[in-house]
């Protein structure tokens, strides 16, 4: 039987006092539905467990049950590379000898064991403290044992930080030990201080408004000026004092600085590899107007970012004029199974033009993938 629409909302609002949490009703009815049937409890009398002192228990379980887990290894390459290329160098600028880092709502994490695969090898001294509201994903995250599944998601090189067995894929003591996992609430703890990077994605969206503008304040306490705060795509820290936005190829990261000296024009960190010309990331030469050129015949599409490959593809092969498409793999921080597909779509949509396309592949790691997924005949 459907649980009240006023239940939902009462209930909703007592989580959102609780946790911050501002979910879509049908999904709240639906883990409240789940409750009533576990604790075999009617809907009023729900109601009345979770605003009951002694009810904070349930509160929860009912964390718990709404809780949104997805994540994975290597998440978002082009926030992975941003590490490289921004980040870690901004830090040595600045003469620190420990990098200290915050993954905040880290889930089951797999998003903290990241940045220590990549961060400990290129910072002499790490350490990551990982929170999030849920005890039982802190559970999975401590035992750093997942199916040996995840491993698809992990470039080739970085194999070797994990043990595999009875199909399941461990991460090593060697590495566990520079991450910490704590419970931690955004909207109600006290925030930690003295963070080098603040790693916070895809947390903010299932926030009320309230309970957002607390957490962001959480999060730039914790970071260190000349720092960085990480957030998810589609959440965005622009008009915040005291953070600056920077693009860094396909994606958008924050550096925390002095409010009085904070700019308001975004700034390129790094170059977008072989700009159109004529396009608006081709810097302008002179202030008199120029002919428009003609269209280049061949483009290259640098995999930066597997996850926005596909629209790179699409966008190239619409150009007008185009005979020639290359698709560089050798600039890619790592190659998922997901890019597969759209270099075979690519290679389709190319030979229905009449457009030809080669793949630069000249990395060994690049030329195993490219093995692995049988598209070596790729010219």
């Amino acid at each position: 039987m459907p649980v009240p629409a006023d239940i939902v909302a009462k209930v909703g609002r007592r989580l959102a006092e609780h946790a911050g949490l501002e979910l879509p009703a049908w999904i709240l009815s639906s883990r409240i539905e789940a409750r009533l049937a576990a604790l075999a409890m009617d809907p009023q009398a729900y109601l009345g467990l979770v605003n009951a002192p002694h009810g904070r228990g349930e509160l929860h379980a009912l964390v718990e049950a709404v809780r949104v887990g997805e994540t994975r290894f290597f998440r978002h390459a082009a926030q992975v590379q941003a590490l490289t290329d921004v980040v870690v160098p901004a830090w040595r600028a600045r003469g620190k000898k420990i990098f200290r880092a915050w993954s905040a709502g880290c889930a089951t994490g797999e998003e903290p064991y990241t940045l220590a695969l990549i961060l400990s090898r290129l910072v002499p001294r790490l350490s990551i403290l990982a929170t999030d509201v849920s005890e039982d994903a802190l559970a999975v995250a401590r035992a750093g044992r997942y199916p040996d599944s995840i491993l698809a998601n992990v470039p080739t090189d970085w194999h070797d930080a994990f043990t595999v067995h009875g199909g399941h894929a461990r991460v090593k003591p060697e590495l566990a030990s520079l991450v910490s996992f704590e419970r931690h609430n955004l909207t109600d703890d006290e925030a930690p201080r003295g963070f080098d990077l603040v790693w916070c994605r895809n947390v903010l969206i299932y926030f009320s408004a309230p309970a957002r503008a607390h957490a962001v304040e959480h999060l730039l306490a914790a970071c260190d000026q000349g720092g960085f705060v990480f957030v998810g795509y589609s959440e965005s820290l622009r008009d915040t004092p005291g953070l600056e936005a920077i693009r860094a190829n396909d994606c958008v990261i924050y550096e925390r600085v002095d409010p009085a000296r904070q700019r308001r024009i975004t700034p390129i960190s790094i170059p977008v590899p072989l700009p159109v010309p004529g396009s608006k990331s081709e810097p302008t030469r002179s202030p008199t107007p120029t002919p428009t050129p003609t269209p280049p015949t061949t483009t290259t599409v640098s995999v930066t970012d597997p996850e926005l490959l596909s629209g790179e593809v699409t966008k190239a092969l619409a150009r007008p004029g185009i005979e020639k498409l290359t698709i560089d793999l050798d600039r890619a921080p790592f190659l998922t199974d997901e890019v597969a597909p759209v270099l075979r779509r690519a290679r389709a949509a190319a030979e229905a033009s009449g457009i030809a396309l080669a793949i630069i592949a000249t990395k060994p790691g690049a030329q195993r993938w490219l093995r692995r997924h049988k598209l070596e005949g790729v010219p």
